[in-house]
């Protein structure tokens, strides 16, 4: 028999073991919850009249449709893919209704998200059946599909009645909350669970971590990737209604302005993978609330907008790397 020696551990690998590497790993799954949580505290603690509720209010206001359109968007990029049309699609939600409102409030809302859903088909049969690159058709329909929303309305802003449903969903509130908050928080919900419990969230994930895999196991590849187009389309002409409730106003040349960036920041910083195969909803929603927050510290503490539009790469970059050692440890 020989004698078996076993090579001392180093003492640096000793102290990062157990504790450091936990707590290393538990900070890069919850930063964007951390972030949030910190932010939120320096606000309540260093902003004057923040901790109001007419700030509250005002920020779930906002973050409301931003929320939305990052749900679209992680579904996108959790199977590989990304949409870019999602800003273009809010203006030309916005500027439908603006068409449609002599028909009755009702049927200016279902003629909106017809709009977007249409949009979104458009973009999904070009994923699928034609195979172009989400990247390309993204971008066509980024140009397209704004310059459709501002020769519908000739690029003129049009106001919203004072009254009625769509001047309530602009202003309401249930118990202090934002009617719109309450509708992207129970839509963000909806799909959170349809993602873990059912197989359309199964078949998304495997879409996105092995397409090869996914075809020769005969999943429903190509419909469940149409499906999540249009569902990214719909909640972006959701969205839409929701800014131009607000503002009270339809307006294609301002509704969704570079909100694509925006999704696209809240799904990175969420956690998803630009490389697809993973989906957190929690996640974007909270990166969502997050960057909202970031724009109404920054106006609340009179500091340039420009600096926020900053920050909000830095995080992006951050994020990325994080998700990129994240890869490499594994």
């Amino acid at each position: 028999m020989t004698a078996q020696t076993q090579a001392p551990v180093p003492a640096a690998a000793r102290e990062t073991r157990p504790g450091t590497a936990q707590a290393l790993a538990w900070s890069r799954r919850n930063t964007v919850y951390v972030a949030l949580a910190a932010l939120m505290a320096f606000n309540l603690i260093a902003t004057s009249g923040f901790a109001n509720v007419w700030t509250i209010q005002n920020l779930l206001f906002t973050a409301a449709p931003i929320i939305l359109i990052a749900v679209g968007q992680t579904l996108a990029i959790g199977t590989g893919g990304i949409d870019l049309s999602v800003g273009s699609v809010m203006a030309l939600a916005s500027a439908v209704i603006a068409q449609y409102l002599g028909y009755g409030e009702p049927a200016a809302l279902l003629a909106a998200v017809a709009a977007a859903g249409l949009i979104g088909a458009i973009n999904g049969s070009l994923i699928t059946f034609l195979r172009i690159n989400p990247l390309i058709t993204g971008l066509g329909l980024l140009v397209a599909v704004r310059g459709l929303a501002q020769a519908l309305t000739g690029g003129a802003r049009s106001d919203l009645p004072f009254e009625g449903f769509f001047s309530w969903l602009g202003t309401a509130s249930v118990a202090g909350i934002p009617v719109v908050a309450l509708a992207a928080g129970g839509i963000a919900v909806a799909v959170a669970v349809a993602i873990r419990r059912t197989a359309f969230g199964r078949y998304a994930l495997f879409a996105g971590s092995n397409r090869t895999a996914a075809f020769l196991a005969g999943t429903p590849r190509l419909s469940t990737l149409m499906t999540i187009y249009i569902l990214s389309a719909v909640l972006a002409g959701i969205a839409g209604v929701m800014v131009s409730d607000r503002i009270g106003a339809s307006d294609p040349s301002f509704i969704g302005v570079n909100f694509e960036l925006t999704a696209i920041a809240a799904v990175v910083i969420g956690g998803t993978p630009l490389a697809g195969g993973k989906i957190s909803i929690p996640g974007a929603v909270a990166a969502a609330v997050f960057l909202q927050l970031i724009d109404t510290t920054f106006v609340m503490h009179d500091l340039n907008f420009a600096f926020a539009q900053i920050l909000k790469a830095i995080l992006i970059v951050a994020a990325l790397y994080l998700q990129r050692s994240a890869k490499e440890s594994r």
